[in-house]
C-alpha cells in the first residue's frame, strides 16, 4: 500500500455528492487548540524550521503507522518504499508501542480504516479501529501527536455516532485514544467513557446544524 492510502478520502453520499469529512467540521467551528498551534509554529519558524515540512513529515509518519497497525491487524506487508529513513524509523518506533500495547491488552480487532458516509448528517469519517476489549466493543483512534485534545474525544464521538447508526445492533462501550510515541516507543492509552462520547455526539451534532446554518448565508 502507498503512503496515500490513507489521505486524500473523498466522501459522497448516496446521490453521489461529496460530503464533509468529521475532522473538517470539527477543525472549521472549534478553536479549542488555535492559540497552541499559533505558539508551536512560532518556536517552529524560531527555530529555523519550515512549519509546512514539519506538519507533512508528522502526517507521513502518522499515515505509515496506521499502515502498519492495519497490516498487523488484517495480515499484510506494509511497502515502506515511499517513506524517507526518518518517517520509518520514527514510524516503526511508535509500531514498537502499538506491539507492546496490543500484547498486554485483551484487544481483538473486528474492523479497521472503516470508512462510513451518514446521511443523517451528511457527514463522512473513516474510522480507525473497531474492536473487542474483555468482552466490550470499543472505538479506537491511533495518535502519534504528544499531547491528547478535546478534538480526538469529539472524533470519537462522531464516528461512535456514525457506527451505531450504521449497525443498529451494536453498542460502543468506550472509545480508546492510542498515542504511540514516536521518539520513546510508549504507548499511552487514554479511555473515553460512553457519557463522555454521549456528550461528545449532541456537540458534534450541534456543529453540524452550525455549518448548515452558515451555508445558507
Amino acid at each position: 500500500m502507498s503512503k496515500f492510502a490513507l489521505h486524500g478520502t473523498r466522501y459522497v453520499n448516496n446521490d453521489g455528492e461529496k460530503v464533509p469529512s468529521v475532522t473538517t467540521i470539527i477543525n472549521q467551528h472549534l478553536g479549542w487548540n488555535k492559540q497552541v498551534l499559533i505558539n508551536w509554529a512560532k518556536r517552529i519558524t524560531l527555530g529555523g524550521q519550515d512549519v509546512d515540512k514539519v506538519l507533512n513529515e508528522a502526517g507521513d509518519i502518522g499515515t505509515l503507522l496506521h499502515l502498519l497497525i492495519e497490516g498487523h491487524q488484517r495480515g499484510f506487508d506494509v511497502d515502506t518504499k515511499d517513506y524517507s529513513y526518518n518517517q520509518e524509523k520514527a514510524a516503526m518506533k511508535a509500531f514498537a508501542g502499538y506491539l507492546q500495547w496490543y500484547e498486554k491488552k485483551n484487544f481483538k480487532s473486528l474492523a479497521n480504516e472503516l470508512v462510513l458516509v451518514n446521511e443523517e448528517l451528511q457527514v463522512g469519517g473513516t474510522i480507525d479501529c473497531i474492536g473487542k476489549m474483555d468482552d466490550d466493543l470499543v472505538i479506537v483512534d491511533w495518535k502519534t501527536a504528544k499531547y491528547l485534545y478535546p478534538e480526538n474525544k469529539l472524533q470519537l464521538a462522531a464516528y461512535t455516532y456514525m457506527y451505531e447508526q450504521a449497525q443498529p445492533k451494536a453498542k460502543i462501550s468506550h472509545g480508546l485514544v492510542m498515542r504511540f510515541g514516536k521518539e520513546d516507543g510508549k504507548f499511552h492509552q487514554h479511555v473515553v467513557k460512553r457519557e463522555k462520547l454521549e456528550t461528545g455526539i449532541e456537540i458534534f451534532k450541534a456543529l453540524i446544524k452550525i455549518s448548515q446554518l452558515k451555508s445558507k448565508l
